[in-house]
């Protein structure tokens, strides 16, 4: 009983290796989603094409080295050589580490100019809001609700976010952004909040699905219209 059970994982295992070995094949077209709004870089990669759900995804914690190894994480999880074949790209646009965040907004910008495909865009509070939701009351499930970060000698960055549709066919939960995250005076009252708070592994998958819910809506986006938020800068909140 022992071995048969043992087969039974192991062969698991292998039906799980063989998808990732055919995942690259010459009619695939993929989703790419990028995320560095943080000290880590997260990436993920879905194949439209794949009749099963299979995102390939991996986080890399590589701190303030990004701009040298920007390239080779990418390449990691979808050689440069498919990536003609890449058909939408989304990037996490910020608040966060501006550095990061301009890279690799700059770096989605360059594919996505060359290859003439969508570039979807969204902050990462946006991202976080299906996570962060699910810790309001469930009577306020729907209802508006702050995403906030209080920075050291600067003040608060907090955006407002709805819940709008549960897309269980795509496992995506749509928000409205009904404010983007900007500087809020400390007087300000924001009720009811919730602290922002990094999940990379997971938010990057948010990303890559929100991607594919443009992807079947027919949605088209420009990557002339994405820039990074930085909402502490200097020159942005001057009056």
């Amino acid at each position: 009983m022992e071995q048969a059970a043992s087969w039974r994982r192991n062969s698991k295992i292998i039906v799980i290796i063989n998808k990732l070995q055919n995942f690259y094949t010459s009619k695939s077209k993929y989703l790419l989603a990028l995320h560095s709004t943080s000290e880590s870089f997260g990436i993920a990669v879905k194949d439209l094409e794949e009749k099963e759900t299979i995102i390939k995804s991996e986080v890399f914690n590589i701190g303030r080295a990004l701009s040298n190894k920007l390239f080779s994480c990418i390449e990691t999880i979808l050689p440069r050589k498919f990536w003609k074949q890449i058909i939408r790209i989304s990037v996490a646009k910020g608040p966060g580490s501006y550095t990061s965040t301009r890279l690799t907004i700059s770096m989605a910008r360059t594919i996505a100019q060359q290859i003439n495909c969508s570039l979807d865009s969204m902050s990462s509070f946006h991202i976080m809001a299906p996570r962060l939701y699910k810790y309001l009351d469930k009577s306020q499930n729907f209802n508006p609700f702050w995403i906030k970060d209080i920075l050291p000698r600067r003040g608060i960055i907090a955006g407002k976010y709805k819940l709008i549709k549960i897309h269980q066919e795509l496992d995506f939960h749509e928000f409205s952004e009904i404010i983007s995250p900007q500087l809020i005076s400390n007087d300000k009252e924001i009720n009811p909040s919730i602290k922002a708070s990094n999940n990379i592994e997971e938010d990057v998958i948010s990303l890559i699905n929100f991607s594919e819910y443009c992807q079947k809506s027919n949605f088209h986006s420009n990557w002339r219209t994405i820039l990074p938020i930085y909402p502490t800068s200097p020159i942005d909140n001057q009056k």
